[in-house]
């Protein structure tokens, strides 16, 4: 379909250039939630609310199940260039057998309120929760120039917002963070039970292994992540670093 067009016609040409800059075409126009569409600078709710109601006329109705319910089918993959960023809380094991389940719980929320905060400020989407692990990825649904800037950018805020939320819980708290940039299959990956939008790739591998070594406070990115930030942030090298 005619994005453009489809935006004059309801009079919201104004957000073209965006979403042509953006990448946004018939296809991904129909996933767009109302968090994507103010990071695409859709700051009127009324035209958020416009252009959903426009989107959901676009979808097409989904197949039923012999019970009525909708079925749910995974979408074919579509080759991305994203950075993805894992971010975990150091000494999070000890620190979790100390405290009781609620305070646990407790910290986790918090933890992943202020990550998950930084995360979309920088125009990255969080991918999923594992255990005290945020995986985050800049690129996809929603890509930027400068994606590997904006994921390093939003680690050394997450490490900043580490003091603040230490002293308001009352233990001290500190992140290591890993991130590498790279070709990935992003697509809805599941089943009728669970679908769920997600990336898959060695790079997002890389990350993970990478924040496995980081040193608490720490950010280790990959080479190619480096040569991407290295007009912008000051870095030290490793040198090469052997992972799984």
């Amino acid at each position: 379909m005619n994005v453009e067009a489809w935006l004059d016609d309801l009079a919201l040409g104004q957000y073209a250039d965006t979403f042509r800059e953006n990448d946004i075409d018939g296809e991904t126009l129909c996933d767009l939630t109302a968090e994507e569409l103010k990071e695409l600078g859709v700051s009127s709710l009324g035209h958020r609310k416009k252009l959903l109601a426009a989107i959901a006329e676009l979808s097409p109705p989904q197949p039923e199940t012999t019970d009525g319910e909708a079925a749910v089918t995974p979408q074919p993959g579509e080759r991305r260039q994203v950075t993805a960023l894992f971010a975990d809380i150091a000494g999070y094991t000890k620190l979790s057998s100390e405290l009781g389940a609620e305070e646990t719980h407790a910290l986790l929320n918090r933890y992943f309120g202020v990550v998950d905060g930084v995360v979309e400020s920088y125009g990255g989407s969080v991918d999923k929760h594992m255990g005290d692990n945020v995986m985050a990825v800049f690129g996809a649904p929603i890509a930027h120039d400068d994606d590997p800037l904006r994921a390093v950018r939003a680690a050394l805020e997450i490490h900043e917002r580490m003091a603040p939320l230490s002293e308001e819980l009352g233990y001290r708290l500190s992140a290591h963070i890993g991130i590498a940039s790279g070709q990935v299959v992003a697509s809805g990956t599941g089943s009728d039970a669970h679908l769920e939008y997600t990336v898959t790739g060695d790079s997002v591998n890389l990350a993970s292994r990478l924040q496995d070594k980081a040193a608490a406070g720490e950010t280790l990115i990959a080479n190619v992540v480096r040569r991407a930030v290295a007009n912008e942030v000051d870095c030290d090298s490793l040198g090469e670093v052997t992972v799984k």
